[in-house]
């Protein structure tokens, strides 16, 4: 036997002897998730690699968000993209704009059904071009947290939080305020999105310095100055715990906080939002993406990965796991996770399915990060004092509008 043959034969004898091991399919997935978030992300990966010996997926954690965005447009300069990554809508919208990305969707052979049982507020968060280009992980909403002691029951209108939080106050004497309030672009976005207006409209036009938003931030200063709502320095969840406060509006994924604040100390419960001129729950949260960079073999891995990480199964595990919620309606109305519910009383706002026919988010447009940073420093002045509220606004919509224009005219 010649040499050229006995190096072919021994190379045949390798395959069958080493299985489909030259045949694996490696990808990396870069993500923000530490504790038992991580651990969470850790365990379903490792039960998909067992599930799938074809494919090796490795889960990567980097940082908090702010690195791992760092990371990845190093990693766009460097021309070596993780094959999936955790991102804001924002960052997605950016990536887009610079043909980062491919449609989730495309490699992921989701039937009707099961394209449709994703949550209706996440599709949409998840679309651009009629495509699912990203698909949703840990999505959280805002609500209200109340002590039933002094809140037997929530309110149902913004009218009646408004009675509610200047009674909790009379009634103790102003020991304990009826709201919580931290000035932040998040509970400016609650009062203005009740009010009937937004950051913008359809066509980008910034609609936040209108009569709704001036009227939402005077609403906010006035519980201030009526000794109805209690200024915090810190985290609305300690001054809950602390009885300084009866109600505050904050994130679901906040929840394991606001137990290890409250305690024993009293019985909490949670509410959507009130309703104003319209109904609305606020909801947060982070997607994966897929990047275009990645061979046909990587992203039809990556798209049965996602296809793993989001069926009913593990998406109610990632759930109890982490407090975020199930990205799926067959997760939210699963006999594991409304066991879970009904295990968890207060929790009961997180899943209450009504909400989310009313979820809206911030914008999704790559110049997002700079014009939050505007609307976030208007909010701080009028509450330092330092602008009237309609200046304040102004000034922040003049600076969004540039910055749109700069994302319109040219790669973001």
């Amino acid at each position: 036997m010649n040499l050229k043959r006995l190096i072919v034969l021994t190379l045949v004898l390798c395959v069958v002897a080493g299985g489909t091991s030259f045949a694996k399919t490696k990808i990396t997935f870069w993500h923000a998730m530490s504790g038992d978030l991580g651990e969470a992300i850790d365990y379903l990966t490792e039960q998909f690699n067992a599930e799938n010996p074809e494919i090796e997926v490795e889960s990567i954690y980097q940082g908090r968000y702010s690195d791992l965005n760092t990371k990845i447009v190093a990693s766009v300069s460097a021309q070596v993209t993780p094959t999936l990554a955790q991102v804001y809508e924002n960052w997605t919208d950016a990536y887009i704009r610079n043909g980062l990305l491919v449609p989730m969707e495309d490699y992921m052979d989701l039937t009707e059904e099961e394209f449709n049982d994703y949550t209706e507020v996440y599709r949409s968060m998840n679309t651009w071009e009629d495509k699912l280009y990203t698909i949703p992980l840990n999505k959280s909403n805002w609500i209200l947290h109340y002590n039933t002691e002094l809140v037997p029951e929530p309110p149902r209108t913004v009218e009646e939080f408004l009675q509610i939080s200047r009674e909790v106050t009379e009634k103790t004497g102003g020991e304990t305020k009826g709201f919580g309030m931290r000035p932040t672009l998040e509970l400016f976005h609650a009062f203005l999105y009740l009010n009937g207006a937004d950051f913008l409209d359809d066509d980008l036009n910034v609609t936040f310095n209108g009569p709704e938003g001036v009227a939402a931030l005077k609403l906010m200063l006035e519980m201030i100055e009526d000794d109805s709502a209690l200024l915090i320095d810190g985290y609305e969840n300690e001054a809950f715990g602390d009885r300084m406060i009866a109600m505050y509006i904050g994130s679901s994924a906040g929840m394991p906080h606001v137990v290890g604040s409250v305690g024993d100390k009293f019985e909490f419960r949670t509410a959507s939002l009130p309703t104003g001129v319209r109904p609305g729950a606020p909801f947060m949260g982070t997607n994966v993406a897929l990047f275009k960079a990645a061979s046909e073999e990587e992203r039809k891995a990556a798209g049965k990965f996602m296809r793993f990480m989001t069926n009913t199964e593990n998406t109610v595990y990632f759930a109890i796991k982490t407090g975020y919620l199930p990205v799926t309606y067959s997760g939210l109305e699963s006999a594991e996770y409304q066991q879970f519910i009904a295990d968890n009383p207060h929790l009961a706002a997180i899943a209450d399915e009504e909400a989310l026919a009313h979820g809206y988010w911030q914008p999704r447009i790559g110049a997002w990060e700079q014009a939050r940073g505007a609307i976030y420093e208007a909010v701080e002045k009028v509450f330092l004092g330092v602008s009237t509220v309609q200046e304040a606004l102004d000034e922040a919509a003049f600076e969004v509008e540039e910055a749109i224009e700069e994302m319109l005219t040219q790669r973001y």
